[in-house]
């Protein structure tokens, strides 16, 4: 699944803005808050919230595509909680954390953050943005992450070099009887990649790993 269905798919389905709070009820800000400011430019016509369209219209100020991982990155340091969606109160925390008032300050800032991520996958920040992911590209009231977003999300949050990524891929392709990943598969796939060598050498099929990741080392190495 494309990352930019992460917000259109909300579009189908508009839920109720939270506390059922309609837009016109909302304060307006100050000439001096450009944070909120911003808010108002994207949020939708009749909801208190931004949504899949102002997203789009975000990515297309900041100029990059919807697909960027900057856009996963925006909504991991927003903590949002609904797919698609960035609430008043979400805008306002995460920018003030980000240091960032303009489309063109928000790139910067996340773009930092990607180099930041991208350089250390075993630091905390990372493991708290890969379990992110998990949660926020999860269908809603699924407990399981779909198969085909799994293979779309894992070379997104990852570079193309990271370890033992491009094997998962092709196994997945060659697995249709894997219809998706549990949070806890997700979540093991990280720790793989840092402790088991290219060769797997060092993997231990006693070991207390998920049984997909038993049968992705029997298909490698096969």
């Amino acid at each position: 699944m494309p990352l930019k269905d992460l917000f259109s798919r909300g579009k189908k389905d508009k839920a109720a803005p939270a506390g059922g709070a309609p837009a016109a009820a909302a304060s307006k800000p100050s000439a001096a808050d450009p944070i909120m400011a911003l808010f108002e430019r994207y949020k939708e016509p009749e909801e208190d919230r931004i949504g899949p369209e102002g997203v789009l219209s975000l990515c297309s100020d900041m100029k990059i595509e919807a697909t960027d991982v900057k856009v996963l990155i925006l909504a991991w340091q927003l903590n949002a909680q609904t797919q698609g969606y960035f609430t008043r109160n979400e805008w306002k925390q995460g920018l003030t954390d980000l240091r960032a008032d303009s489309p063109a300050v928000m790139l910067g800032r996340l773009d930092a953050q990607e180099r930041q991520l991208r350089e250390n996958t075993r630091s905390s920040a990372f493991k708290d943005f890969y379990r992110f992911a998990f949660r926020f590209s999860r269908s809603p009231g699924q407990k399981a992450l779909e198969i085909e977003t799994v293979k779309a999300l894992l070379p997104i949050v990852f570079v193309a070099s990271h370890a033992h990524l491009a094997k998962l891929l092709s196994f997945l392709d060659a697995s249709p009887s894997v219809r998706g990943f549990t949070e806890d598969q997700w979540n093991s796939f990280l720790v793989f990649s840092h402790e088991i060598a290219e060769d797997f050498s060092n993997f231990d099929p006693e070991g207390a790993w998920p049984s997909i990741l038993d049968d992705f080392v029997t298909h490698c190495q096969q």
